[in-house]
């Protein structure tokens, strides 16, 4: 069975143009195995068969999805959030993760992305656009007016602070996994 490729998003102009679009293969499920004779009366009440009535588990649509890690045995929400204190970055300046693109922010956002990497030395971005299946709704994402950060190798929360100094700054939050959101929203933490 053939699955065709989702469209490709207007923004990402600094990615070069596909050679080819590859075909995508969804193998079809797996059969079951045929079903065991009856058991005969004397046997007693049968068991559920493991195989009866098999359902295709289906992952559940989280805001983040399905790649991002979750919380560890032990881990609180709220508590320090994590990052890797001896993380290099890939280069200075501004970098982005496959398939992201800060094209489409405004400069309102680009701006305050320059401050930090002018402060921290460098920003990986991870996310800006999402489609509208893959945001919250009301989510500034799927206008490309926010965008989820991290600056390798500093506190989380020492970026948000200063973060929330700039007068730019809309919406802001820290997740658990060290990812820093800032969006052109009102101002103040959600």
């Amino acid at each position: 069975m053939r699955a065709p490729l989702p469209p490709s998003r207007p923004f990402d102009l600094d990615l070069p143009p596909p050679q080819r679009q590859p075909v995508i293969v969804v193998p079809a499920p797996p059969a079951a195995p045929p079903a065991a004779a009856a058991p005969s009366a004397a046997a007693g009440p049968a068991a559920p068969s493991s195989n009866a009535g098999t359902l295709l588990a289906i992952e559940p649509d989280e805001d983040e999805g399905p790649e991002w890690p979750k919380l560890t045995p032990g881990q609180k929400a709220g508590a320090e959030p994590q990052f890797d204190p001896d993380e290099k970055p890939e280069k200075p300046g501004i970098s982005t993760d496959p398939g992201t693109s800060i094209v489409c922010l405004p400069p309102s956002l680009k701006a305050i992305l320059n401050k930090i990497v002018d402060r921290f030395g460098a920003v990986k971005v991870t996310s800006t656009w999402r489609p509208p299946w893959r945001a919250r709704r009301g989510s500034y994402h799927k206008r490309c007016e926010a965008m989820d950060f991290r600056v390798p190798g500093v506190r989380p929360r020492t970026v948000l602070d200063y973060a929330r100094s700039l007068p730019e700054v809309g919406g802001n939050k820290v997740y658990w996994n060290g990812l820093i959101h800032i969006d052109t929203g009102p101002r103040g933490p959600w």
